[in-house]
């Protein structure tokens, strides 16, 4: 008996130096890691300030100073509103989730610790002899005497208060940006302003003459109908032309090079034909002059697509693209009960961008859609609930011993050195773990995609909250729960199974887990935010590909030019579960709150960084992910109330905690109420813009507030573009409740231009400048003519010409006078544009091109030789940005930010 307080004190003595020791050694390494960052940073631009030269103008961020820490100062000197601007909001939210988390849990950790801690401690269980020591004494489990629970109840209380209310504000200060993200200049040019998707279509109504008198009855009525089609055939040439262009591309890149790496005299070394098999299979099929082959073959498919693409497919699916003349139009559309039929024409979609289309969902009906999402939400409900299984096999088969049972032919695995088996047994493990966690946001991808969505954002989505689904339970519930899911329900269902016992056995486990959780989070916190900045594996891969293995322009670019994303299915979820561990544990065990804080606000500054100067999203949702993670908060902030009421009531039989325990329950209501009602209020805000924005006596003022115009107290501290909201937007989106606007005909626009004269060639010169220059020898041959741009059969691939002739302004018709003052490069960028426009929602197989042939410019023009043999085989072939250097045979690419074919694309999308 009288060794039992010793092992007490050794055990204690052994938690708080493992704590102590893990502090130390992360701290440590977090700082080394942060130190050589700040020397890296400067060695590759590439990877670290990639935005300050590889993106338009207006996203670029400013050059970062030599200074150790500018990397800090440059992020925080631009403004939120300028932020913004520059990395979209989409990342503009999830770095106010990430400043609202610092802020609450910085708050929480100034109310939490002087007034927790020391109820906690002070005449607890371990006093009287109970099994508590170490850093568990800090915990709710060492609490005594029932009033010392007040103390947590009502801080509970005010912690999900807090949390409530800036969750809240934060959700009215995104719902005021997001409309001003929809109503601003930059958005409105694009085709998802006014298009919306119209899915399950009868096969009756599924035809341009119908969905138009359907829609045309809306202000200022249809502008374009896209009727979906499935071009199979057509797609599978797509891709075949564009691996044979490719291969084409390699193949000269190699005969090119071949001039300059040998040792021979640069100016006069003949360059080599390639020679090789074009079958897949190594060693089969006759060598060849694979120049000679591809061309010849690129040139069939070239052809080949031309004309399926000029005849069309004539397999329509069930669901159409209809853009608008207005956006009000749009929004007023998609609200609308168009089928009396349940499940027909519906649901209708507004705001998706063209490279946002999922074109193999387009297809699905309704119901269709209904029954695969239940069977994945049940496929990924067993992943999740069963994760353990394949992470105990994967444990088990990295063993040396196990293996051998499972496959005795690795029996010689054995024999092997004892320090070798220790290195095989320590690696493995924790490899086969990261391929596992790996394969998870794949697994669940294709879940997500198999329900049907009909936007790549959509399937973000839902990947994210299966995901987050996947870490609540496995890393917050089943870590908590020793054993795993299996022997804790076993445990459960011995005990009788009811939610009440569910609920006391997790406020059970939970204070025993806190160090765990209290380690896990100042892990995070210390060594996260500086791998993150680090990017080791990105400056790795830069060196290997660009000094080794980028032998081609397309090669050095991929490598380059291209920028990294993020992928918030998969970044907003850590995230969620921090900000509900730090809820589950603030009042349990107040320890955990200074890490949490310290999470936030180290990453928020690491982020902050990386949204500006390391990341770009190729497509702009708007910030739809945020709306998911707050209600993601509300999750964790139900388990928080959840568990504080399990512990409440497993005191009630020792101390009379039955108060505490009946508040809790208020307050579990409250809350549930509060989550309905913030769901009711934003929910439409978030999908819809409100029509009084398009109000002709109505503005938004500083606060978001939707005001008469003749209120002379407003100030000029309005969010962007919302205080342009009249200038700007009523001419085209304005309602006018007596008489709607009907569309404007093409006289109307041709005499307004008139009027406007040379006034609008500024409107047109700013649109022209969203295409890329034409070269030379498109001007010289007018390779884009309005023939070639726009064939008559390829137009009724998706409708007839009589419904394309009632677009307007954006059509970008130019009249004599202005028309007199365009160049020819002018004239061929407008065409290019006004081809974009409208095949903006088309199949990308029906207006496909030929990926440009991308070679090195060379000093002996052995290049511009090539080019013109391509060319005379209708090939399109270029060297925009790429140079070979003829002394080490070497391709660099220089002062472009987009590879040849993808500017034009990528501006129309953005409306630039």
């Amino acid at each position: 008996m009288s060794s039992r307080p010793d092992e007490q004190q050794l055990q204690a003595d052994a938690s708080i130096s493992t704590f102590t020791s893990a502090l130390i050694f992360n701290a440590a390494v977090g700082l080394v890691i942060f130190i050589v960052f700040g020397i890296v940073r400067h060695w590759s631009k590439k990877i670290y300030q990639p935005r300050t030269y590889l993106v338009t103008e207006d996203a670029r961020a400013p050059e970062l100073g030599k200074g150790y820490f500018s990397w800090i100062t440059a992020s925080f000197a631009v403004k939120d509103h300028d932020l913004v601007g520059r990395i979209g909001l989409d990342a503009y939210m999830f770095l106010r989730f990430m400043r609202m988390g610092a802020l609450l849990f910085s708050v929480f950790t100034l109310v939490g610790i002087p007034f927790l801690i020391p109820i906690n401690v002070i005449n607890g269980l371990n006093t009287l002899g109970q099994p508590i020591q170490g850093l568990l004494i800090m915990t709710i489990g060492n609490v005594n005497q029932s009033w010392r629970f007040w103390f947590h109840l009502v801080l509970t209380v005010l912690f999900s208060a807090g949390t409530v209310i800036m969750l809240w504000s934060e959700m009215y200060e995104y719902t005021r940006r997001r409309h001003a993200y929809l109503l601003s200049k930059k958005h409105s040019k694009t085709p998802q302003a006014t298009t919306i998707l119209v899915t399950a279509i009868p096969r009756g109504l599924n035809n341009e003459e119908a969905l138009h008198n359907i829609f045309n009855r809306f202000p200022g009525g249809v502008r374009r109908i896209w009727l979906n089609k499935n071009p199979k055939d057509l797609m599978a040439l797509c891709d075949e032309r564009d691996s044979i262009a490719l291969k084409l591309e390699a193949a000269e890149n190699t005969y090119i090079r071949s001039a300059y790496a040998g040792k021979k005299d640069k100016e006069t070394q003949e360059p080599e034909r390639p020679i090789g098999r074009l079958s897949s299979i190594p060693f089969v099929g006759e060598k060849v002059d694979l120049i000679n082959a591809y061309t010849e073959r690129l040139q069939q498919l070239n052809k080949e697509i031309k004309e399926k693409q000029e005849v069309g497919s004539k397999d329509s699916l069930n669901s159409a693209f209809i853009q608008f003349h207005t956006q009000f139009a749009a929004h007023s559309a998609v609200q609308t009960v168009v089928h009396p039929t349940p499940f027909r024409m519906a649901p209708m979609y507004s705001e998706i961008s063209p490279l946002d289309v999922v074109w193999d969902n387009m297809n699905l009906d309704t119901i269709t859609r209904k029954v695969r999402t239940l069977i994945s939400l049940v496929a990924a409900t067993a992943l999740v609930l069963l994760w353990s299984i394949p992470v105990v096999f994967v444990s088990t088969i990295a063993n040396i011993d196990a293996l051998v049972k499972l496959l005795p032919f690795l029996k010689f695995l054995k024999s092997l050195p004892a320090s070798v088996i220790g290195i095989i047994q320590g690696i493995l493990p924790p490899l086969f773990l990261a391929i596992l966690m790996a394969l998870l946001p794949i697994i669940l991808t294709m879940m997500s995609n198999f329900e049907g969505h009909v936007r790549q954002s959509s399937i973000t989505l839902a990947v994210m909250s299966k995901y987050f689904f996947f870490l609540v339970v496995n890393v917050l519930l089943i870590s908590t729960l020793s054993g795993g899911f299996l022997k804790t329900f076993s445990e459960i269902n011995g005990q009788g199974f009811s939610p009440i016992q569910v609920i006391n056995t997790i406020a059970q486990k939970l204070p025993a887990a806190s160090t765990f959780f209290v380690t896990y989070a100042m892990l995070q916190g210390l060594m996260g935010p500086a791998l993150e900045l680090l990017q080791i594996a990105p400056l790795i891969l830069n060196y290997v590909f660009t000094k080794l293995l980028a032998k081609s322009p397309r090669q050095v670019w991929n490598v380059q030019g291209r920028l990294p994303s993020v992928n918030y299915g998969i970044l907003f979820p850590p995230q969620t579960l921090m900000f509900s561990i730090g809820l589950v544990y603030s009042t349990m065990s107040p320890l955990i709150l200074p890490f949490v804080a310290f999470y936030f606000t180290v990453y928020y500054w690491v982020y902050r960084h990386q949204f500006l100067y390391v990341y770009l999203q190729p497509v702009e949702t708007g910030g739809l992910a945020f709306p998911l993670a707050v209600k993601q908060t509300f999750v964790g902030l139900f388990i928080f109330q959840v568990t504080m009421f399990g512990i409440f009531l497993l005191n009630q039989s020792k101390t009379n905690v039955l108060p505490q325990v009946i508040l809790m329950v208020l307050l579990i209501v409250c809350t549930g109420f509060s989550l309905s009602s913030l769901n009711e209020a934003f929910d439409p805000l978030v999908t819809f813009l409100p029509v009084a924005l398009f109000s002709e006596e109505m503005q938004v003022d500083k606060d978001g507030a939707v005001v008469d115009d003749r209120d002379k107290s407003l100030t000029d501290d309005r969010i962007p573009d919302e205080e342009a909201l009249r200038s700007e937007k009523a001419s085209s989106d304005r309602i006018v409740v007596q008489s709607p606007s009907p569309p404007l005909s093409e006289k109307d626009t041709l005499a307004a231009k008139r009027d406007q004269g040379y006034d609008d060639l500024a409107e047109i010169s700013s649109q022209l400048a969203a295409v890329p220059t034409p070269h030379a020898s498109e001007v010289d041959s007018m390779s884009f003519s309005r023939q070639s741009l726009h064939p008559s059969a390829k137009q009724s691939v998706d409708r007839p010409v009589s419904y394309a002739a009632h677009s307007h302004q954006a059509e970008l018709d130019v009249d004599e006078t202005v028309d007199e003052v365009l160049t020819a490069g002018d004239r061929i960028r407008l065409e290019k544009l006004n081809y974009f426009q409208e095949q903006a929602y088309c199949h990308p197989a029906a207006y496909r091109e030929q990926i440009p042939i991308w070679l090195p410019a060379d000093d002996r023009k052995l290049v511009m030789d090539e080019i013109e043999k391509l060319g005379g085989h209708g090939i399109v072939a270029e060297t925009t940005g790429a140079v070979i250097d003829k002394e080490t045979a070497k391709v660099e690419v220089t002062k472009i930010v987009f590879a040849p074919g993808e500017e034009a694309r990528y501006r129309l999308e953005r409306g630039e």
